[in-house]
């Protein structure tokens, strides 16, 4: 009987994929983690094991290949949702991990947007490390490797144009691939980057250019006018407390001779600290704290304002991680 938690039937080659798998794994565990994350993929197309595809994503992700990486947690995470619940059990921990890491994995997958040329001729082929790209990749920013990758086109009767593109974890970038026809020339009307070049990274359709972080001074002012406030409200409590106490204390309608009101001496302390105490500070706090909030919003719109600026574009030379299948469309 098959396994719940095999992905596919289990060939007859068994023995070929664990011998992979045990080959695979040393290198990993050695470092070399090109060759052993090819060995253990080896391995998972002859023989699909929930075990393998989880060993696959952790050596990508010490491979630094992020979005392969989350794919393969996330195939595991199916994986395990089909087992039985004492097979659950013995997997919970790699479960966790699988979990855990992918949480951890997402904010460092690198987003591409592919494009070629607007009037480039029908027949170009694309590959990606000597794969065939997908075409309905084109325009889609997709899940990247932020490893280096090299990508070639070639229209039709056309030179082979290779062009290199690098990403870092967590940047998103668009490029566009440069096509040439036969005589090693842009096809005609295409205004487009050359060979090696990328656009500028700015912000497409949809995407809000970025928010200019307020002066220090409107965290000075409004850590003062907070302060102020503060401090007022909690003076101004007090205050209506002891008022509570005069009026509970003291006989404004009997004056002494003298014209003081009589008070008890809890009434007489109350009376004093209201007026040489807790009244001065409310009054002071709260004029300071109303001057703090309204320069912090002085200093926010100011800072908020448009303001003129002139920047160059520099071309930069680009490299596409391994991609994944899935993506949004539209510019990053």
């Amino acid at each position: 009987m098959i396994s719940a938690w095999a992905l596919t039937h289990v060939p007859a080659h068994a023995e070929d994929a664990q011998a992979l798998f045990d080959e695979g794994l040393q290198d990993m565990r050695a470092g070399r983690f090109k060759i052993g994350c090819a060995l253990i993929k080896q391995s998972l197309e002859i023989d699909a094991r929930a075990g393998t595809v989880f060993t696959l994503a952790e050596c990508y992700s010490k491979a630094g290949k992020y979005a392969s990486a989350v794919a393969f947690y996330d195939r595991y995470l199916q994986v395990f949702e089909t087992m039985t619940a004492e097979q659950r059990e013995s997997q919970k921990a790699r479960a966790e991990l699988s979990r855990t890491e992918r949480t951890r994995l997402v904010g460092l997958v690198a987003w591409l947007t592919v494009s070629l040329p607007e009037n480039a001729p029908p027949g170009v082929v694309v590959t990606m490390d000597g794969e065939p790209f997908q075409s309905t990749l084109f325009g889609v920013a997709t899940a990247a490797d932020p490893t280096p990758h090299v990508f070639t086109t070639r229209a039709p009767d056309g030179p082979l144009i290779e062009q290199r593109v690098e990403l870092s974890p967590g940047e998103r970038k668009a490029i566009v691939l440069s096509v040439r026809d036969a005589n090693g020339e842009l096809p005609p009307n295409v205004e487009g980057p050359s060979p090696y070049e990328v656009p500028p990274d700015q912000p497409g359709d949809g995407e809000p250019a970025a928010t200019p972080k307020p002066s220090p001074w409107f965290w000075v002012a409004g850590g003062i006018g907070a302060a102020g406030l503060v401090t007022g409200t909690v003076t101004g409590v007090m205050l209506l407390g002891d008022r509570s106490t005069i009026l509970s204390n003291c006989r404004a309608d009997q004056r002494n001779p003298d014209g003081s009101i009589p008070c008890t001496p809890e009434g007489a302390k109350a009376a004093s600290r209201a007026q040489n105490t807790l009244a001065p500070i409310t009054t002071v706090a709260l004029g300071v704290g109303a001057a703090g909030m309204i320069a912090a919003v002085a200093i926010l719109l100011t800072d908020s304002a448009p303001k003129q600026t002139v920047t160059g574009a520099t071309p930069a030379l680009a490299v596409a991680p391994g991609l994944a299948t899935v993506g949004v469309r539209g510019a990053f």
